[in-house]
């Protein structure tokens, strides 16, 4: 009982630790991808000008292609993968604490 109590704290520690690095990794380049987007000047989506989650859930949706730029596949695909790293550990890190109460 004591060694699955301990196995549950490793797993809540690196979930927390994931969202810790993988949220701010996607916030930089979500904000590099906006800029070179918008010093492009290209069009945006529908509501996604002013960046936010709008705009994040155009890089997570893989939007950035359509351009086939070599920069904004860059800008784009990283903040896409820490985008999903972070969704996935926040929900599992969630989860984890719900179920302890």
């Amino acid at each position: 009982l004591r060694r699955a109590a301990a196995v549950e704290d490793f797993l809540l520690f690196l979930m927390l630790g994931l969202v810790g690095s993988a949220g701010p990794a996607h916030f930089g380049f979500r904000l590099l991808a906006h800029r070179h987007h918008r010093d492009r000047g290209w069009p945006f989506a529908a509501g996604t000008e002013e960046g936010g989650f709008s705009y994040s859930a155009w890089l997570m949706r893989r939007g950035y292609r359509a351009f086939a730029d070599r920069d904004m596949a860059f800008f784009g695909f990283w903040g896409m993968l820490s985008g999903w790293i972070a969704s996935l550990a926040l929900a599992a890190a969630t989860v984890m604490i719900a179920l302890r109460a």
